[in-house]
């Protein structure tokens, strides 16, 4: 996975999310979210967990609805992350986008 395509802020450039498979771009978010709310890099962590959000809320709007239970469970663990990041309860984000990352990977060795 390609990390460079994603700014420093913490969000997707939109084109990514459309030119990339939106799996994958869930995916970036989900590792790049979780690398943009570690304490030690948020000089700011109200502006930074909300940008945080906004990342991953656009990588879930444009992310396959899929039957897989990996898929769906790493979706709803995203979103419930969602939540957390806007009332900037990181520890339990990052919790959450941990377990979403599980989840990904699980749905990446049943669909190979």
């Amino acid at each position: 996975m390609n990390t460079e395509l994603v700014t420093r802020t913490g969000t997707l450039p939109a084109d990514l999310i459309t030119a990339a498979h939106s799996t994958e771009a869930l995916e970036l978010a989900v590792e790049q979210v979780l690398a943009a709310v570690r304490p030690a890099v948020l000089t700011d962590p109200v502006s930074g967990a909300l940008r945080a959000e906004e990342s991953l809320r656009m990588a879930l709007s444009g992310a396959d609805r899929g039957t897989d239970g990996p898929l769906r469970q790493a979706m709803a663990c995203a979103e419930a992350a969602c939540e957390h990041l806007r009332y900037c309860e990181l520890q339990e984000a990052r919790l959450l986008l941990v377990a979403a990352r599980g989840q990904l990977v699980r749905a990446h060795a049943q669909r190979s």
